[in-house]
Parts: structure tokens; C-alpha cells; sequence
């Protein structure tokens, strides 16, 4: 004789669904096309992007983008404290890479000088290598393992942005208003611009 329990995991079993191979892990953009998916998709949501030849060129994009940003912080400082950096209005940091299928970009601790910083900047600009994009997020994995110890790190995708019930898309509402990701070919070492 058996019991309700009996009958349901009989069931249950005699109901699964057919096996299937699990997708290629690994598959993606060939290495040609990473630069204008990581593009497209960070356009899509709401970042903007430019391939450029060095520090000279960001230069002029951001003061032709930003030009009343009012203060600019480059790079790596440490500051004694935190809220000095409540007035930033534009942030230049250089992060690890970029991944195309997000249009995320990896930057650690080391890379922010303070945490809060490229979460409380009114504007933020990220520099990468182009030569640095990796197609998804299972070679960004990869890609982590090998770069060491770090402390905080996060993935930085887009600007800040909420919407409500009614679908009334915000930027800017917890964090910097607008990305630009600038995709470097030369002129940036593993050291970094700054």
C-alpha cells in the first residue's frame, strides 16, 4: 500500500521534463565585434561611449560634454574624509575592463581612491583599454580570478536610474547622472593615466 507522499514523488517523477544539453559557456562576440556590442548595449542603457587614441582626446570630450561641471576630480587621491567629495561634479577613474554583453566596466578600490566616489560624483567618466573587453560575464569571472588581491570592487553599468510604478524613468537618483566609458587603443599602461 502506498501513501499520498508515495503517489505525488511518483508523479512527479513520471511528469519530468525531456533532458537538454546545457548552452556553450564561453560563447559569445568574437574579439572584432566586443568593441561595438560593449557600445550598443551601454547606449542602451543610457551610457555613452568613445574609442579614443589617449588622455589629450578625453580631455576635449569632456569639456565639450561637461562644460560647467564645477569640480573635476582625476584619477587616485585619498582624502581624509568622505564628505569632502559631496561637491564632485565630474569623476575620471581608470577601471580593469569592460564586459560587452553588459556594458559593464570592473573597477576596484585601489582604482576610486575612496569608495563613495564614483557612486557620489554628479558626472562619471571610466577609462579602459579597448584591447580589455571580454564578451560576457563568465570571462569576467576569468578575467577577476587573475588580477589578485582587492579589497571592494563592484561592475559599473550605466548611469544611476529608478523608475516608479508608472514607468517614469529617473537618472541620477542615487548616484552619478551621466557614464561616459572611454575606450582607450593606446597611450594607458597597467599603471593607468593618472
Amino acid at each position: 500500500m502506498s501513501s499520498s507522499r508515495d503517489k505525488i514523488l511518483n508523479t512527479v517523477k513520471a511528469n519530468q521534463p525531456e533532458q537538454r544539453a546545457l548552452p556553450e559557456i564561453g560563447a559569445g562576440p568574437v574579439a572584432e565585434d566586443l568593441t561595438g556590442r560593449f557600445i550598443s548595449v551601454l547606449e542602451s542603457i543610457g551610457g555613452t561611449a568613445y574609442v579614443v587614441s589617449g588622455y589629450e582626446r578625453i580631455k576635449t570630450i569632456l569639456r565639450e560634454t561637461h562644460p560647467d561641471v564645477g569640480r573635476v576630480i582625476e584619477g587616485v587621491g585619498r582624502f581624509e574624509d568622505p564628505h569632502a567629495l559631496e561637491d564632485v561634479g565630474l569623476a575620471i577613474l581608470e577601471a580593469h575592463f569592460g564586459v560587452a554583453e553588459n556594458g559593464a566596466c570592473w573597477i576596484t578600490e585601489d582604482r576610486m581612491g575612496e569608495r563613495v566616489l564614483p557612486f557620489i560624483a554628479q558626472h562619471l567618466a571610466l577609462v579602459i583599454r579597448r584591447d580589455s573587453l571580454v564578451p560576457n560575464m563568465h570571462a569576467a569571472y576569468e578575467r577577476i580570478a587573475g588580477i589578485g588581491e582587492y579589497g571592494f570592487a563592484t561592475f559599473i553599468a550605466g548611469p544611476s536610474k529608478t523608475a516608479d510604478i508608472e514607468q517614469s524613468l529617473v537618472l541620477g537618483a542615487h548616484g552619478p547622472k551621466s557614464l561616459i566609458v572611454f575606450l582607450v587603443d593606446e597611450g594607458i599602461s597597467d599603471a593607468g593615466y593618472f
